[in-house]
């Protein structure tokens, strides 16, 4: 049996590495790693925690394959905040000019998701029980 530690990292395939990279640092914050090595106009990986988000440039002409509700494939990417963060992260998404797809505050967990510019899904989570 396998004893699985964690998730390592996630990697997405996006339109235009370059733009992909600046929506991720400068509306999600994350940083390019020094964990990994990244190939600029190839590939990024940004630190998100103990994990690795990688940035991948697609190739268009092998068609589009989304984080998306439908299909089979991945669904979507969640990231981790404070509970106490969760409503300035909500206003600054807004702010940005983020497509929301989904906003919710359950009585165990808080969920804003929302579409990079490839339109891949993703997801904020805050824990108020937890936190």
């Amino acid at each position: 049996m396998i004893k699985v530690l964690g998730i390592d990292h996630v990697a997405i395939s996006v339109r235009n590495l370059d733009k992909a990279l600046e929506f991720y640092t400068k509306v999600l914050g994350l940083a390019v790693t020094k964990r990994e090595y990244s190939k600029p106009g190839l590939e990024y990986f940004l630190d998100c925690g103990r994990s690795l988000i990688g940035l991948i440039q697609g190739k268009e002409e092998e068609g589009v394959h989304l984080l998306q509700d439908g299909g089979i494939g991945g669904n979507h990417v969640s990231f981790r905040v404070k509970t106490q963060e969760f409503d300035r992260i909500v206003e600054a998404l807004k702010k940005q000019n983020v497509t929301v797809t989904f906003l919710k505050k359950r009585g165990k967990s808080w969920s804003v998701y929302f579409l990079d510019m490839d339109g891949n899904k993703l997801e904020i989570t805050a824990w108020p029980q937890e936190d």
